[in-house]
């Protein structure tokens, strides 16, 4: 079963306003609040705020002043609760290269632009039902830096 919507908060990161705009109206009509950052820095302000802190986290990788590689290797550097928040990256331009880059900086998805929104909003609530493992562990699990089981890839299947 999975979690309802309504009780999750998801941080959505990319540089075009229409993006953000149209992620902003699927997710809040799924039921989950959304914060927005046009960039990595920003972001990274946000998720300083002691009053934030979302459950999942949506990201653009190609964007302007911070990439989302960068982000997700700072996000990780940050204490334990904002280090464990479920990241699902994302990118029009995906290829096999950057796909592995984000896995091993830790992203725990990686969809391809655009997105199938069924994909998307199942991940999401799988991520968030099954939450992050510590990195010790998901070290361990993944030492070469393969997805995680039952993770989607570029948006095209499941990985069993």
């Amino acid at each position: 079963m999975l979690p309802p919507a309504n009780c999750f908060t998801i941080l959505v990161i990319d540089d075009l306003l229409p993006n953000r705009v149209l992620l902003r109206k699927v997710l809040k009509g799924a039921g989950y609040a959304v914060l927005e950052a046009a960039n990595g820095i920003e972001a990274l302000a946000l998720l300083r705020d002691p009053a934030l802190c979302p459950d999942l986290i949506v990201t653009d990788i190609e964007m302007p002043w911070m990439d989302g590689i960068t982000l997700v290797e700072q996000i990780r550097l940050l204490p334990d609760a904002l280090a464990r928040i479920p990241i699902i990256a994302a990118s029009g331009n995906a290829d096999e290269d950057m796909r592995r880059r984000m896995f091993s900086v830790g992203s725990d998805a990686f969809l391809a632009k655009p997105f199938d929104f069924g994909i998307l909003r199942r991940e999401i609530a799988n991520l968030i039902k099954s939450r992050r493992l510590p990195a010790a562990i998901r070290t361990q699990a993944n030492p070469l830096g393969t997805p995680p089981p039952n993770r989607i890839e570029a948006g095209l299947r499941e990985t069993k």
